[in-house]
């Protein structure tokens, strides 16, 4: 009776018997909105609770030839055994990639829903015209309610990559701006926006002529949800500064992100995407651009857009060095200075300057302060809200966020960006004649601020320390001792002989966080592996507590450090050492032999006695 209350509530649906998962399925057919932007489907007997013992519903939605379909599940409750897969109570079975209308027990399902709202992903896409999903309940009646949602038809070309595809090849494209007609356009993960095929790799060949650079932005990346390092992620995006995979790492994307942007140091880019998980996500949407590189003038260019509300800046100077506007490339430097107005000199009152850093690749803007004067007033306290202040921004998730304010004359800690650009903005109230207003040093860096082992080229952060070339030394998170720059992912690799284990002693250690040290906990974490892939003998650490002496179980060792974009912390300085490693079994056995008496015929012929007659007790 459910199904039939279902079926006579739909007008515009269809009521079929169709090829099904088996005999007893029955199907409702949406292949029409009607001129509405949407069309709407329940469960039976919506908003009250449905029955049990529905065996096989199939929700079948058609679209034309170039259509994809998305279904969205607005209201969601459909019961969930404790402890226990959705396949074995009542669910909701997607089948997203059909090749025809139809599925029976032998289609491929893609993802099987139950729970609460919050326990599912809401929304989902076909890869082709048609999208089915089938609705089960068992014999246990819940007081569930089930489920109400929506439905459109989109059009493929929406997904279209604006690319030439490489003839006998699945996802491979190339985009080339040599002939001038292709300046910028989007690219997709295959199947965008429903899930990517598993056991699949892609390549996104970019080739700009000499004078341009390869801007790409990934605005949305969905590939597993977690807190794996993407040196261990199943699915992951590389991207490559050069033509093929043997040029230089500058990026690396995993799990979730949204609006990450980069930059090519030259003409060309290469995109790898690479899927190896069992349960394949979205993917990902993504835009590029090729733009001409700047060029070098010796001229600082000034702002466009106006100055304090259009009202002429209170600068002291007319020197382009000390201009209140300030847009510095890698380009153009690699470092330099920047100063407050008229520095050393007191600053004026009520003027506002911004100073932009923008690199290139794998660069990031590090800031390091070597005069810090500013006035406030001694009734503000601790705050830095409202006083003379600078303050710093970075972007994550395509937004401007603020890293911290700094005021008074405490010297700030150095600082480093979590991408290739970062923005100093420097803001006064009033002034004194005693400051002298703040200098700072900029640089430009592809090592993260780390000096110690050897940069390994195919990771974005990654550095090799090899006995060969040094038996011992120190590590230290990026940007140390200054605050680690947020979204940041760095791995030390320590390759000993075979003879050899590697020993790691932690002299500071400041990482956000609270055990377990997940995302769950919002925390930032330092990862030991024995292997390449993750030891779950060794937990995660963060938090203010030193981890204590790590040492190897065999000649390889990998430490990972991993920050989110919440916090700061200062991060660690660690000393590592390669020992010389002997078996303790072996030990035993060669002391054993070595402090055995010296063996004589009479010896030999007592210990043969005694043995014959112990053999013989024993035995009666």
């Amino acid at each position: 009776m459910a199904v039939v209350a279902l079926v006579m509530g739909l007008h515009f649906s269809l009521f079929i018997a169709a090829k099904a998962v088996n005999a007893g399925c029955q199907c409702v057919v949406f292949d029409d909105t009607y001129g509405k932007e949407y069309g709407v489907f329940t469960s039976p007997n919506w908003p009250t609770p449905y029955e049990d013992h529905i065996d096989c519903l199939l929700y079948t939605f058609i679209g034309q030839d170039e259509d994809i379909v998305e279904v969205t599940f607005d209201e969601f409750d459909v019961q969930k055994k404790q402890n226990l897969e959705c396949i074995y109570g009542d669910y909701v079975k997607l089948f997203l990639h059909l090749e025809e209308t139809a599925v029976n027990e032998h289609s491929s399902w893609n993802i099987v829903l139950c729970g609460k709202i919050a326990d599912i992903e809401q929304t989902h896409y076909s890869s082709g015209n048609s999208l089915i999903f089938e609705f089960h309940s068992d014999w246990q009646q819940g007081n569930n309610t089930g489920f109400r949602g929506t439905y459109r038809f989109l059009s493929k070309k929406l997904f279209q990559v604006d690319g030439d595809h490489v003839q006998s090849t699945l996802c491979d494209y190339h985009f080339n701006s040599s002939n001038g007609s292709l300046t910028r356009g989007r690219f997709y993960s295959p199947q965008y926006p429903s899930t990517y095929p598993q056991n699949i790799k892609c390549a996104y060949r970019f080739g700009g002529r000499t004078n341009e650079r390869v801007k790409v932005v990934f605005e949305h990346v969905l590939l597993q949800r977690g807190d794996l390092s993407c040196l261990n992620s199943p699915d992951v995006i590389v991207v490559h500064d050069g033509n093929d995979t043997s040029s230089p790492v500058i990026g690396q994307l995993c799990n979730t992100n949204t609006f990450v942007e980069m930059v090519s140091t030259g003409p060309d880019l290469y995109i790898e995407f690479i899927s190896r998980s069992h349960f394949p996500g979205q993917g990902f949407k993504a835009s590029f651009l090729f733009e001409e590189e700047a060029v070098s003038t010796g001229i600082e260019i000034p702002s466009t857009e106006p100055e304090n509300n259009g009202n002429k800046l209170l600068t002291t100077t007319e020197q382009p060095s000390q201009s209140c506007e300030q847009k510095i490339s890698s380009d153009t430097t690699k470092n330099g200075t920047f100063t407050s107005p008229n520095y050393p000199e007191p600053y004026s009152a009520h003027i506002q300057c911004t100073y932009s850093f923008t690199g290139r690749g794998k660069e990031r803007v590090q800031i390091l302060f070597t005069d810090f004067d500013l006035y406030k007033p001694e009734e503000t306290g601790k705050e830095c809200e409202g006083v003379d202040a600078v303050m710093v921004f970075i972007t994550i998730n395509g937004q401007k966020e603020r890293v911290d304010n700094f005021c008074g004359n405490k010297l700030p800690a150095q600082l480093m960006s979590n991408g290739a650009s970062m923005v100093v903005e420097f803001k006064s109230y009033a002034s004194s004649p005693t400051v002298k207003g703040f200098r700072a040093i900029y640089r430009f860096v592809t090592n993260f601020g780390i000096s110690s082992g050897k940069q390994d080229p195919q990771s974005v952060c990654g550095f090799i320390f090899n006995s060969t070339e040094r038996s011992n030394g120190s590590f230290t998170s990026p940007n140390w001792p200054g605050y680690y720059p947020r979204d940041t992912e760095c791995h030390y690799f320590f390759y000993g002989k075979s003879n050899e284990r590697v020993h790691i002693t932690f002299a500071y250690f400041d990482v956000e966080g609270v055990t377990p040290c997940t995302t769950e906990t919002a925390s930032d974490y330092v990862e030991f592996s024995n292997f390449r892939t993750v030891d779950r003998k060794i937990p995660r650490h963060c938090g203010l507590k030193k981890p204590r002496v790590i040492e190897s179980e065999g000649d390889f060792f990998r430490v990972t450090f991993k920050s989110n974009d919440r916090f700061d912390g200062t991060g660690f300085e660690a000393f590592y050492q390669f020992r010389n490693y002997s078996d303790p079994f072996t030990i035993k056995r060669i002391r054993g032999r070595a402090g055995m008496p010296t063996r004589t015929g009479s010896w030999d012929h007592v210990t043969t006695v005694l043995f014959i007659i112990i053999t013989i007790l024993l035995c009666c």
